[in-house]
């Protein structure tokens, strides 16, 4: 009896689990809602049967009554209006009035206008002018050679000590100068900025084309004048170590119109000569930006073949 109490044991606590899992799976099955099967399929709508629509009987007559004009007798007489009669504005004249007649003792009397003072001196000039000429015209009829000048339209001759050259070359470009030195030579100064690039001493275009006009100029002005580059500076020491250093830049700058003369323009090189002056001939302030823009130069100078 002892030996079978474990197998019983055993057996009830089988049979109470089974009797709680069929308890479980019975509320489960009456908590979860019943599925209710998919409604029928609704019958189709009935289709009514199409019928065609006959055609009007004017298009059956006559197709093209749409496109035919619309005739003058067709249309809709407009019914007149009536006219109504407009009256004219009433008019308000009013009575001229006469012009008053002024009475005077004696004359009015006349305002006399001054003359202006530039119609004067006008007239004074005119005057001038015409007794000039009839001063000419007599003397001419005398002695035709003889030419009389004004002497109060004349300015004073300059001294023969002060001439500068009788004749320059006009060279019409920006940075460039030309003037007559105390020896009576001619120099074109041109300035840096109108022939080198910026920071170097390489010709830039507008510089190469600033000489050839000076050439063409020459050319024109003197064929057989000979000429001298010189190379000038400002006062400016970058490296104050170096003292030659501004006879350098000058010397640099003289030799690159050289060059130009001679490989570009053809120019015969017995003709040219060069220097290097520095800093030493300056023609302006060197403590203004303008001044030393105008120290940093080459210039030209024409000389005759015999100096």
């Amino acid at each position: 009896m002892v030996d079978l109490f474990p197998v019983v044991r055993f057996s009830r606590s089988v049979a109470l689990l089974l009797m709680v899992a069929l308890f479980v799976f019975a509320g489960c099955r009456i908590l979860s809602p019943k599925s209710s099967p998919p409604p029928p399929p609704a019958p189709p709508l009935p289709v009514p049967p199409v019928v065609p629509t006959p055609l009007p009987n004017r298009i059956e007559q006559d197709p093209y009554s749409a496109f035919r004009p619309i005739m003058p007798e067709q249309f809709v007489q407009p019914v007149p209006l009536p006219v109504v009669p407009v009256q004219p504005a009433p008019t308000h004249e009013v009575p001229a009035q006469p012009a008053p007649i002024l009475e005077y003792d004696s004359a009015p009397p006349l305002i006399e206008r001054q003359p202006d003072t530039a119609t004067q001196k006008i007239e004074e000039l005119n005057r001038k002018i015409t007794e000039l000429e009839a001063q000419v015209a007599e003397a001419r009829q005398h002695s035709p050679d003889v030419v009389l000048v004004a002497d109060d339209l004349t300015e004073p001759e300059t001294p023969p000590a002060k001439k500068t050259a009788t004749r320059l070359p006009i060279i019409n470009k920006p940075g460039v100068t030309v003037y007559a030195d105390e020896l009576q030579r001619v120099r074109i100064a041109v300035m840096d900025k109108s022939l080198f690039m910026s920071n170097t001493w390489q010709l830039s275009a507008e510089g190469e084309e600033t000489l050839r006009n000076i050439a063409a100029e020459i050319r024109a002005f003197n064929p057989q004048a000979d000429m001298d580059i010189e190379g000038h500076t400002d006062s400016l020491m970058n490296d104050p170590n170096n003292p030659m250093q501004k006879h350098d830049i000058s010397a640099t700058k003289a030799k690159t119109v050289l060059e130009f003369f001679v490989t570009t323009l053809r120019w015969d090189v017995a003709q040219i000569g060069t220097s290097s002056f520095g800093r030493s001939r300056p023609v302006a302030d060197n403590g203004t930006p303008e001044g030393r823009a105008r120290n940093n130069r080459v210039e030209i100078v024409l000389r005759n073949r015999n100096e």
